[in-house]
């Protein structure tokens, strides 16, 4: 069973160093074939070798190669048994710097990655430059309080990191500044979907007042319990909506039905309201016109807006055009 074992032992490790040589059983059992296999793992490693291995493998090579001169002894003195120890030592002591060898090998292209240099990065900082610019553009379009002095001082720095030739660096403070235009990009967007929401409502709120005088206008003028329906429908329906996209949605709606029946004569009387109003909230902000003038003005507009709600389009247009003279006048 002893003489099983070590056959066995001898083939496993010659295996282990060699990628898998076979012999007979005579062979195996033959010291000089013993010898013949250890001297061919060792100039097998030896080629392998080089001056980046540890001292440690340079040790145990030693340790091996004076193993082999032990086994040489040992088949000159025809000490067979001691023959075989040496041999399997040997062996033992190769499979070892084999393994170190591998793992020196499999840790080589990693360490040959890290050691690409890094290229210039002003083409990526120019790309980010110009996109933080136009950042800057739409925030002032929405009038946001964004803060972009951050961001700024960061691109100081990635340009003096490249002037320097510190390209690892100055990827590095690239990859924050395109980290931080992400989150000012999410901001600009929540401050235009808010201010986007703001006109909306602002706008289907001047839209139902005209709805009302419509509806009012429609009653006056005995127009079918159908069409006040639809109508009274249609303003319930933009009123309780804050979208934007419903919001135009149903507005386009009551433009729909107010074509379909007919009730658009007061339109263009009404966009000159809408023009008139906005008019007077300019010159409130301003000296040009006291503010008595200003009260009597709206006062004005509200006799207009009832003139249209029951249908006196003629009354509402004569007091539109010498408001508006009037207006004009104080501009000027």
């Amino acid at each position: 069973m002893n003489k099983i074992t070590s056959f066995a032992l001898l083939i496993l490790v010659s295996s282990l160093v060699l990628g898998g040589v076979t012999h007979n059983v005579q062979a195996e059992t033959d010291p000089l074939i013993l010898l013949k296999i250890a001297k061919q793992a060792q100039r097998q490693l030896e080629n392998q070798m080089n001056n980046d291995v540890s001292d440690k493998t340079k040790q145990l090579f030693k340790e091996g190669t004076q193993e082999i001169k032990n086994l040489e002894e040992s088949i000159k003195n025809n000490d067979a048994d001691s023959a075989k120890k040496q041999f399997l030592s040997t062996m033992r002591i190769f499979k070892e710097i084999s393994q170190q060898l591998s793992n020196i090998k499999s840790a080589q292209p990693e360490m040959a990655t890290l050691k690409v240099p890094t290229k210039d990065p002003s083409a990526d900082l120019k790309r980010m430059q110009d996109y933080a610019n136009n950042l800057k553009i739409i925030a002032k379009k929405y009038s946001t309080s964004i803060d972009f002095s951050e961001l700024d001082n960061l691109f100081v720095s990635a340009r003096k990191q490249i002037s320097d030739k510190q390209f690892d660096d100055a990827v590095g403070t690239i990859g924050k500044i395109k980290q931080i235009t992400i989150d000012l990009n999410n901001k600009i967007r929540e401050y235009a979907s808010q201010q986007e929401q703001s006109r909306a409502t602002a706008y289907a709120q001047t839209y139902l007042e005209q709805l009302d005088r419509l509806i009012e206008n429609a009653k006056s003028q005995g127009l079918s319990e159908n069409i006040i329906e639809k109508l009274e429908t249609a303003k319930e329906n933009l009123s309780s909506t804050t979208d934007p996209q419903e919001i135009i949605k149903q507005i386009r709606e009551i433009i729909s039905i107010k074509e379909q029946f007919e009730l658009t004569k007061n339109d263009r009387l009404e966009s000159r309201v809408m023009q008139i109003e906005k008019t007077l909230l300019k010159l409130s902000n301003s000296d040009k016109i006291s503010k008595s003038d200003i009260d009597e003005a709206k006062k004005t507009i509200q006799i207009i807006k009832r003139n249209l709600a029951k249908g006196e389009f003629e009354k509402a247009n004569e007091l539109l055009r010498s408001l508006a003279s009037l207006l004009n006048m104080t501009q000027n």
